[in-house]
This record gives structure tokens, C-alpha cells and sequence, in this order.
């Protein structure tokens, strides 16, 4: 998983992989996934987890093989229709848990990129247990791309420049995950918006001192920087809107729990209120 990490930052993914549930958020992260896959010239891996806890031994023989055996021609239905974009693309069908069988295909298949859909308005609602998203976010050691349901896909034309708005609390943790946000630039025309949050009870001079700050981050680059006042999440929303923005990137540590990320407890206002997928980072 570190040198698929590594490869990121270099600009190089060979493989990316998204969960399937059959919902139609799952869909929108396939759509997203192949929006990638073209920009770095990867390919896509569907997995679907059956979760045979859910039943009883012997209580229905043979229940679990033929839901097994549906899921894996509905899975490879979706892969087709996948295959016919012109992107390479195989299946897993695992049983377990979903945290673990990702973790699992992430070692096993070098993955580079992690798309997970989510559901606007109650943050991971598209997974089973709400918690098992919270660890994938926590354990995973690759970038992982959020995408909310109720917003459409926003494909990147080729034309003009790609928009991505990185958010940072200024901690050097933050800071490092910039990197992430600059290896766009291997692929893409890329202008990046650095973004900090400020109370909306902040002094003159914490402002200013947090705008020195941006601006050193953005020396040597034709980065732009933008001083936020109010909450965490709806304002880094609101000012991503503004300018566009195809990508917000976050970063979060990697010993937190979800409403202790880096950024503060209002991630999950961010990944559910965003105009765009956001990209999290394991710092």
C-alpha cells in the first residue's frame, strides 16, 4: 500500500477499485472511478462483499451460494458496461467484512485510488454499517475518493483547467497531504486554491498571520489562496462552489476517529455539502 501511495505522488495508478453495493450511489462511484481511470490510464477493479454473517446456518440450504452467484452476474454486468468505455476492468466477490476485504484487494491488487460512495445529508448511509465506512476512512492508506449521491457527475472535458481546492489547518500533517493535491499536475492542467478556515471571531492578526502562512505554501507556484471565516465544513463548501472547484482535497490523521479528523468534526459536512468529489489523505 506505501509504494501505491508513492505512485500517487509520482502521478501513476495502475489500479482503482470501488465497492458495489448495487445501489445507484455505487453506480455514480463507477462513473467516477472511469472519469479517473481514463485521466491515469489505470484500470478499474469492482468488489462486492457478501456478508454471510447475515444468515443462519442450514436455516435455507443454499441461500447463500445463490445470492453469491447473483451478485457476481450483476457484478460482471456492471464491469461490461465498464469494458465497453474502453477501460480494463475486473471483479471480486468476497464474503466478510467490508473493511477487511477492502484492506484485503488493496494489498493484493496494488491499488492506487479508493472510491467509496457516500449519501448526501447522512454522511456513509450507502454502506450497511455507517461505522465500517468510518474505519475505511481511518485504516486506508491510499487516497480515497468520496462521492455524494445527489450530486452528478461533473466529467472533466479536457478543456480549460481542473479545479482543486486543497483545505488545511495549517498543522504540518495538513500540510504534507498538499503533495497529493500537486500530483494532479502530472496528468491535468491543474490550478490548485489553497484553503484555510478562520473563526469568525478571529483578529486582525491571527487573519493575517494565517494569510503569511497560505502564502508561503503557495510560493513558486501559480497557486491561489483564500482566508475562510466561519464553520469548517460550509464554508470550505461554499468557497469550492464558488470557483468551480472539480476536487476538494483533505487530509486526515490517521489515528482519529471520523469526527476527530484533521480538519475538525465537520468532514462529514464537507463530504455530504461538496459541489464535487473529495479526495481524503491518510497523513
Amino acid at each position: 500500500m506505501a509504494d501505491a501511495a508513492s505512485s500517487f505522488l509520482q502521478g501513476k495508478v495502475e489500479r482503482i477499485l470501488v465497492p458495489v453495493d448495487f445501489s445507484p450511489k455505487s453506480i455514480l462511484a463507477i462513473e467516477h472511478a472511469v472519469v479517473a481511470a481514463r485521466m491515469y490510464g489505470a484500470s478499474v477493479c469492482l468488489l462486492h462483499v457478501v456478508d454471510s454473517t447475515v444468515f443462519i446456518a442450514g436455516t435455507v440450504p443454499g441461500a447463500l451460494e445463490e445470492i453469491a452467484s447473483r451478485c457476481e452476474a450483476a457484478l460482471e454486468s456492471l464491469a461490461e458496461s465498464v469494458r465497453k468505455q474502453e477501460i480494463p476492468c475486473t471483479i471480486e466477490l468476497r464474503q466478510g467484512g467490508l473493511d477487511l476485504q477492502i484492506e484485503e484487494v488493496i494489498a493484493a491488487e496494488d491499488i492506487g485510488i479508493l472510491v467509496l460512495a457516500t449519501k448526501a445529508g447522512t454522511a456513509f448511509g450507502g454502506f450497511q454499517i455507517a461505522s465500517t465506512a468510518e474505519r475505511i476512512l481511518r485504516k486506508t492508506a491510499i487516497p480515497v475518493l468520496t462521492v455524494a449521491a445527489c450530486h452528478p457527475v461533473r466529467k472533466w472535458s479536457g478543456n480549460g483547467r481542473f479545479q482543486v481546492f486543497y483545505a488545511t489547518d495549517l498543522s504540518p500533517e495538513s500540510v504534507r497531504s498538499l503533495d497529493h493535491a500537486r500530483a494532479i499536475q502530472h496528468r491535468l492542467p491543474v490550478d490548485i486554491t489553497i484553503a484555510h478556515v478562520v473563526s469568525s471571531h478571529a483578529s486582525a492578526r491571527e487573519i493575517d498571520n494565517a494569510s503569511q502562512q497560505l502564502k508561503a505554501l503557495a510560493e513558486g507556484t501559480s497557486s491561489k489562496v483564500a482566508i475562510l471565516q466561519g464553520r469548517v465544513g460550509p464554508a470550505l463548501c461554499k468557497a469550492s462552489q464558488s470557483i468551480g472547484a472539480d476536487l476538494i482535497v483533505v487530509g486526515v490523521k490517521h489515528h482519529s476517529l471520523l469526527r476527530e479528523l484533521l480538519i475538525g468534526h465537520n468532514l462529514l459536512e464537507i463530504l455530504s455539502g461538496a459541489c464535487c468529489p473529495v479526495m481524503t489523505v491518510r497523513l
